[in-house]
């Protein structure tokens, strides 16, 4: 049974300062006009995309939108749509391989490789070759979390209660700051290209036992898993076997990025209150509907499960 101090809605308190509240308490909630432009510059990065355009879109005039976007991202829309396009390069840097760099800047929309590199290490501070290589996830980390540039509002989601059934899982285990997730999952789909397993053999889950936003980055707890019929092997990798049990749980899907899960928030702090069901014993924990180097932010499913009593 996992200690309930391990439970993702647990509430630690710093050595001195930290305050137990709700993950997001105090962020402005956004405007539905923005968050429509957001989803709109993350469904079309190899478009054109202009203030003009996005503003018209908006139905703002030019100047009100620009006000309004940097108030909830903390940047400008240029920038804002530069590091959306430069995190989808890191990110098929990589985990796509094969992809040559030149084709990956002529992909998120750089017309010279020069450009591309150069604006690259300036957010990054490696270059693309170098980060492919050997990537500073810390860095890489501060980067996407430098500014609120979710900017979404939760939403009433459609929740189920289901029967899940025993699950056995081959799995890798991360403990340490969250930054670094991104290293085993390297080494995870390591070992599931060595052994055969594609992203579309299997299913892929996430089993949080902590969640990074009020847990001490040394403390931070996740698995990552995927489905698998038999047991696997003993490997260099630190792959192992793992069993996600049979358990009555509350699901709900969430679509877009997998930086900021809001169903995840919505299902422990909103419905759960409300519903008059009890957390069950083991932790909260995803599945990665459609995972591979070629799906985009916007196109992201999780579903997400919450075990209850």
């Amino acid at each position: 049974m996992i200690d309930t101090v391990h439970r993702f809605i647990q509430i630690r308190r710093s050595r001195k300062t930290m305050k137990t509240r709700k993950p997001g308490y105090g962020r402005e909630k956004a405007d539905p006009r923005i968050s429509r432009a957001l989803l709109y510059i993350r469904e079309n990065l190899d478009e054109e995309l202009s203030l003009g355009k996005i503003g018209d879109m908006s139905g703002m005039s030019r100047f009100h939108f620009h006000r309004l976007f940097l108030s909830c991202t903390g940047i400008t829309l240029n920038r804002f749509i530069q590091q959306a396009r430069l995190k989808r390069a890191s990110l098929q840097l990589v985990f796509n391989k094969p992809n040559r760099v030149i084709d990956i800047a002529l992909q998120v929309g750089f017309e010279h490789p020069e450009s591309f590199s150069r604006a690259f290490k300036q957010l990054y501070g490696q270059a693309p070759s170098t980060f492919r290589r050997q990537p500073d996830w810390e860095k890489w980390w501060l980067v996407q979390y430098s500014s609120n540039q979710q900017c979404q509002r939760t939403k009433n989601m459609q929740v189920e209660i289901i029967d899940f059934p025993e699950t056995t899982v081959a799995a890798i285990e991360h403990k340490g700051p969250e930054h670094l997730t991104y290293k085993s999952s390297m080494k995870f789909i390591q070992w599931r290209q060595e052994n055969g397993v594609r992203p579309d053999n299997g299913k892929t889950f996430g089993i949080h036992y902590t969640d990074p936003r009020n847990t001490f980055p040394e403390d931070y707890r996740m698995d990552i898993c995927v489905s698998v019929n038999s047991p696997i092997r003993e490997n260099p990798h630190g792959v192992i076997n793992k069993v996600i049990p049979a358990c009555r749980c509350a699901v709900t899907r969430h679509v877009g990025s997998r930086d900021n899960v809001t169903a995840a928030e919505y299902l422990v702090y909103e419905w759960l209150p409300d519903s008059g069901e009890m957390l069950g014993d083991f932790p909260i924990f995803f599945h990665y509907v459609n995972v591979g180097p070629d799906v985009r932010e916007h196109e992201m499913i999780t579903d997400v499960y919450l075990p209850l009593k």
